[in-house]
């Protein structure tokens, strides 16, 4: 069944699935995906076995609400939507800044997990942490030039419950915890997708994660971990920034490169797969 990402997220690899398709693994044990961010490859392979996790509290419950509850959030999107669609855009811009306001007090539950879904599809860019703080910049161009809300039509809601029903048949995990915790469970004949947060040479103003610091020591952390994982004759792949840094760290590795574009300077750049296979 063809699923696809159910959450705007920096980083998210939809687009980019033809580049990495052709280095994934035949064969393999485990799927293991600690960044799990969106889950485009993911969701994409659609492996038996899983551990995917993330360190972002509200990403991780929003997944288990979509897993356990997919009904529920239909629900309360359809109900935004009767409010927000006749909304003029000032007032769409308002009541949405009031909303994610609201945010960082809300108990991690369903009605958390909706209204970060929500905000971050409406949001400009898709970014609701801002320098460490919850706040709405201002309007998806799709919401302000065509007044498109494709989140809060039937494929999305038929989508969501795709992947709920994927989630439930599978045998897998869910795990809130930092990636090191993670890859310590890795066994040999298993196979892990890296697809942490990169670590670029510019600052774009906002966070994967409120008090997240990303620098060349969370890489060299990073570059221990997978050492490891080659000792255990585990399979893994990366995917990271072209920068000197990282090729020179992982200059022993097998590296592919790939183009994207990046809307943020409205520019192609250089992205690499990383692999130690």
């Amino acid at each position: 069944m063809k699923l696809k990402t159910f959450i705007k997220w920096s980083g998210n690899k939809s687009r980019h699935l033809r580049h990495i398709i052709p280095y994934i693994p035949d064969d393999y044990n485990t799927y293991y995906e600690p960044f799990i961010g969106s889950g485009a490859l993911f969701l994409k392979l659609q492996p038996k076995k899983w551990v995917i996790n993330d360190v972002n509290k509200d990403l991780i419950n929003v997944w288990e609400n979509v897993k356990n509850n997919p009904e529920i959030i239909i629900y309360l999107f359809e109900k935004f939507g009767k409010e927000f669609k006749p909304m003029s855009k000032q007032k769409k811009i308002e009541y949405c800044r009031n909303i994610t306001e609201t945010i960082d007090k809300m108990p991690y539950n369903i009605t958390r997990a909706t209204i970060f879904m929500l905000m971050k599809f409406c949001v400009y860019m898709g970014n609701i942490i801002i320098k460490n703080k919850f706040y709405f910049m201002g309007l998806d161009l799709h919401i302000s030039i065509q007044n498109r809300c494709f989140f809060l039509e039937k494929n999305n809601y038929n989508n969501l419950n795709k992947v709920a029903e994927y989630l439930n048949s599978s045998n897998g995990l869910i795990l809130n915890k930092d990636y090191k915790e993670v890859l310590n469970k890795v066994k040999k004949d298993d196979f892990v997708f890296l697809d942490p947060p990169y670590v670029e040479d510019h600052d774009y103003g906002f966070n994967y994660n409120s008090g997240e610091k990303l620098d060349n020591k969370f890489i060299m952390e990073l570059y221990k971990e997978v050492k490891k994982l080659d000792k255990k004759k585990v399979k893994w792949m990366m995917t990271q920034a072209e920068t000197k840094e990282i090729k020179n760290i992982f200059k022993d590795y097998n590296i592919k490169k790939f183009q994207v574009y990046r809307p943020v300077n409205k520019s192609y750049v250089n992205e690499l797969i990383i692999m130690n296979y």
